[in-house]
């Protein structure tokens, strides 16, 4: 359950004292809560879709100062990686920003368990931030956030869904087509079923958004064609 010591943490930890505490109560509290209400879902839906866009831009202009040197390709993939999922999760558990939102109980025993909501909620801090103030704030709190891994860059092999594209047209055939076959679980914490079909195959993947079980089909349609092939 939120309560004003969260609030309070987080403002120990980000060196940033709340004017109002309405955006930044919304931003700390998991969608998946079940005493929320569609309207404030809605309220943190947008928070994030706000917040996404400030630490993009925010970190994009401290990688422009920082490496100038840089080619436009070096510093997207240094962003690719500080403005990432996986990063923002390994954030927010670092600095223990994560301890200061209230999630549903079941949220890390689910067999299922997403962690994306965790990154969804850093966004979300981040646009009750720039609403509480301006963008020289937030910038600020998100350079002193990110300072220590500045210079970290991951280069990722291309995803499943390109591979299989690729392995497809190869073969001169259509491209692969992805079809949602249903979604279940709970609304925190739901379960995407895909079919993708490609080269008169079919395969299908499971994942907690549509995107991941997309790439969870294609591995397996990989698979299947690899197999075909020796």
């Amino acid at each position: 359950m939120l309560t004003d010591s969260n609030v309070a943490a987080l403002e120990k930890i980000i060196g940033y004292k709340f004017n109002s505490k309405d955006s930044i109560s919304i931003a700390v509290t998991h969608p998946g809560l079940k005493k929320n209400t569609k309207e404030s879902a809605k309220n943190f839906e947008r928070l994030e879709f706000l917040g996404d866009r400030v630490l993009g831009l925010s970190l994009a202009t401290f990688l422009y100062e920082t490496f100038g040197d840089d080619s436009e390709g070096e510093l997207a993939v240094r962003m690719a990686t500080l403005a990432g999922t996986d990063y923002l999760i390994q954030l927010a558990k670092q600095t223990k920003i994560i301890d200061c939102f209230a999630i549903p109980k079941d949220f890390f025993v689910s067999m299922n368990k997403t962690s994306s909501s965790i990154a969804d909620m850093m966004e979300a801090v981040f646009g009750s931030i720039y609403l509480d103030s301006n963008f020289e704030t937030v910038c600020k709190i998100i350079k002193k956030l990110w300072a220590a891994d500045i210079n970290k860059v991951v280069y990722k092999e291309k995803d499943s869904k390109t591979q299989l594209q690729e392995i497809v047209q190869s073969k001169a055939q259509g491209l692969p087509i992805y079809r949602l076959i249903k979604m279940s679980g709970e609304a925190h914490d739901p379960v995407f079923e895909v079919e993708v079909v490609a080269c008169q195959k079919s395969a299908i993947g499971y994942g907690n958004s549509k995107k991941n079980a997309e790439h969870d089909a294609a591995k397996k349609m990989i698979v299947k064609l690899q197999a075909e092939k020796n």
